[in-house]
């Protein structure tokens, strides 16, 4: 198969995502503790749900804006919304494996409270607005969440990221022409943004819909989403082994050998199970 087959391949999951995602934020996702806290007025383990259908359904947004993004050729930009959907999975997977109740303080409460000013938040201390009075509050950085596999490629890939989601001199390459001119024209790495922004959404969709004891609309539903997330890994699986021993000839070799370290953990996390659903057809 061809790179662009392969790239069609691609733009045909990620459509397929899509659809399923929005299906589920339409019949599924819905505030379960809000509405516990509403009747018994102590929060509880129903607001992991709350922020997991939350990640969800910013980062279907956020995937619709990336297929429009690749329809355009910003494929740079890309990058900067793959950034945005990694640190939502970290989190959401966070809260929902290492949940204690200060977590619903931490990811849920006070961010409202934040934003509202009601709370200031500065010098790593939340203060109350107006009594001065320190609440606990933890603001937790990407790399403090982490978790299973994704421990042995976070590093390299969240960085890779950031390089585009700041402003980086050192993508330069992304905006110059052939001439050493500015351009807004190049149309980069158009395979690996739609590899990266597939194997995000994918770890993010099987850890939240494809679980055991999710209510879904039917049996067929069902059955359509897990095998969404078994087909969509297993073509995964096969483009990291191949990126995991690829060396790019516009980089240096301690990058792509970095390179090449990520995208090798990054297929062997796919083995790990963060739904509920079988990994047994990789080899």
């Amino acid at each position: 198969m061809s790179k662009e087959q392969e790239i069609i391949v691609c733009d045909k999951l990620i459509n397929k995502f899509i659809l399923r995602a929005r299906k589920f934020i339409d019949y599924g996702c819905f505030q379960y503790g809000k509405y516990q806290y509403a009747i018994s007025k102590k929060p509880d383990a129903s607001f992991v749900s709350d922020f997991q259908y939350f990640v969800f359904t910013k980062s279907t947004k956020s995937l619709e804006s990336i297929r429009a993004l690749l329809d355009m050729g910003h494929t740079e930009d890309v990058l900067i919304l793959a950034r945005t959907m990694f640190e939502g999975y970290l989190a959401s997977r966070f809260i929902d494996e290492e949940y204690e109740d200060s977590l619903v303080n931490d990811f849920i409460f006070v961010p409202q409270l934040i934003s509202q000013r009601k709370v200031i938040y500065d010098n790593g201390e939340a203060r109350v607005r107006g009594t001065n009075e320190i609440i606990d509050f933890l603001q937790r950085n990407p790399s403090e969440m982490k978790l299973g596999k994704d421990k042995n490629y976070f590093y390299d890939l969240y960085g890779y990221l950031c390089d585009y989601a700041h402003c980086n001199f050192s993508i330069l390459y992304n905006y110059i022409n052939a001439q050493d001119g500015y351009t807004c024209d190049n149309k980069v790495n158009r395979y690996l943004v739609r590899i990266i922004a597939l194997f995000i959404f994918t770890k993010l969709f099987e850890s939240i819909v494809t679980v055991e004891g999710e209510d879904f609309e039917g049996e067929n539903e069902e059955k359509e989403c897990y095998t969404l997330v078994q087909d969509a890994t297993r073509f995964l699986y096969e483009q990291l082994d191949y990126l995991s021993k690829y060396s790019s000839p516009n980089v240096g070799t301690e990058l792509n050998k970095h390179m090449k370290g990520m995208f090798k953990e990054m297929k062997k996390s796919l083995k790990e199970e963060v739904g509920s659903v079988k990994k047994d057809f990789l080899k």
